[in-house]
């Protein structure tokens, strides 16, 4: 007796705009023109800003930087579907999250320069901090769903990880708990080919990251990430989705790291240039501008426009981010515990001394005592 199939599955593919420009006139979401030319603009400045950012690192100017070249869509169109109610929890390489949520770049630039105060998000956004650790973001997006849901204010909680992170533990729990309680949590794959130096092929034996969703009673989708009609259309239904109650998302977009893993990375020891040549074809901001031009959006007036003013504003973000003034050393110990132990309060007494003994003590006062942490 032939055994019986109890469960059918399969993974659909998004695909809306060819390399060539020309749309798919069925699958194209309703977008209005001020949108799409968002969309433009934003993935057009952070793309001059990631290459500014990088002439600064290697200048000595800012410390190790994550590019986000060829990944402009993947970053920057799903925001675009969100309210500023929405939480959003961006990876370590969340430049073009934090940018299209309205974060001011100098503040980027201070993170990545060892400054804390570089955490400081828009007024009114609920946006966490930069996620260093690989994966451990994940479990967390699945509290702040469940804190959502509780609210019944129909608010969602969006999040990023690599293919890399898609084979750690912490999207099997997250998607576990999300999948159960039918959380409105989105899960987005930057599956950008690269897990470091560890090619995809060796991250995973399924076929796609977008059916990892089956297990957990989560609906999945591949997108082509460097399509940013597609990944707009994917963001908005899996929004509509959540907010109606219908649950958790994962959408997996294939993208490509057109860059080194970071700025402390070599990419062509483990990777042909050749690779990369093919991706450059399918380079997102290139097929779009050629959207725009066909629908009559864009022009070479229209960009040369953009470019002004996008230089003027690098410009101004670089200008401010080394202008700050230099940090007060004691800030590391601040806001760690509530009640500091012991130990802290003799470590920041000690720093403090000797801060003072090599001239440091006009840097002091802008730390006040902290009530209730330090005596």
């Amino acid at each position: 007796m032939p055994l019986k199939t109890i469960a059918s599955l399969d993974v659909k593919r998004l695909e809306i705009l060819d390399v060539n420009g020309n749309v798919d006139k069925a699958l194209m979401p309703k977008v209005n023109d001020k949108t799409l030319l968002e969309m433009y603009r934003l993935m057009f400045q952070i793309r001059r800003f990631d290459e500014r950012a990088i002439l600064l690192q290697r200048s000595g100017r800012l410390g190790t930087y994550p590019m986000i070249t060829g990944q402009e869509a993947t970053q920057c169109v799903p925001p675009l579907a969100l309210k500023p109610s929405d939480w959003v929890v961006p990876t370590y390489r969340g430049g073009g999250v934090y940018f299209a949520r309205g974060m001011q770049m100098r503040y980027g630039l201070l993170y990545w320069a060892g400054d804390d105060r570089g955490t400081r998000f828009p007024d009114g956004s609920n946006d966490m901090i930069f996620s260093i650790p690989v994966g451990t973001h994940l479990t967390q997006v699945a509290g702040l769903a469940w804190g959502q849901k509780l609210k019944g204010k129909g608010a969602v909680a969006v999040t990023y990880c690599g293919d890399g992170t898609s084979s750690k533990g912490d999207l099997h729990e997250a998607l576990t708990f999300a999948g159960q309680f039918k959380l409105p949590a989105i899960y987005i794959i930057e599956n950008n080919g690269w897990a470091i130096s560890v090619p995809r092929k060796r991250q995973s034996a399924s076929q796609t990251l977008a059916q990892k969703a089956w297990g957990y009673g989560v609906e999945g989708i591949q997108v082509d990430g460097n399509d940013a009609l597609a990944v707009y259309k994917a963001t908005t239904d899996a929004v509509e989705r959540a907010r109606k109650g219908g649950g958790p998302t994962l959408i997996e977009c294939e993208t490509y790291r057109m860059s080194h893993h970071t700025t402390a990375d070599d990419a062509t020891r483990y990777r042909d240039s050749k690779e990369v040549e093919a991706w450059a074809k399918r380079d997102p901001i290139s097929r779009f501008k050629l959207f725009l031009t066909a629908r009559k959006l864009w022009d070479t007036k229209k960009e040369k426009a953009l470019e002004a003013e996008t230089k003027k504003w690098i410009d101004g973000e670089v200008k401010a981010y080394e202008e700050f003034p230099a940090p007060n050393p004691l800030d590391m110990f601040a806001n760690n515990y509530e009640t500091a132990p012991r130990a802290l309060i003799e470590q920041r007494a000690e720093l403090e001394e000797l801060l003072k003994f090599k001239g440091g003590a006009r840097v002091l006062m802008s730390l006040p005592p902290t009530e209730g942490r330090f005596p």
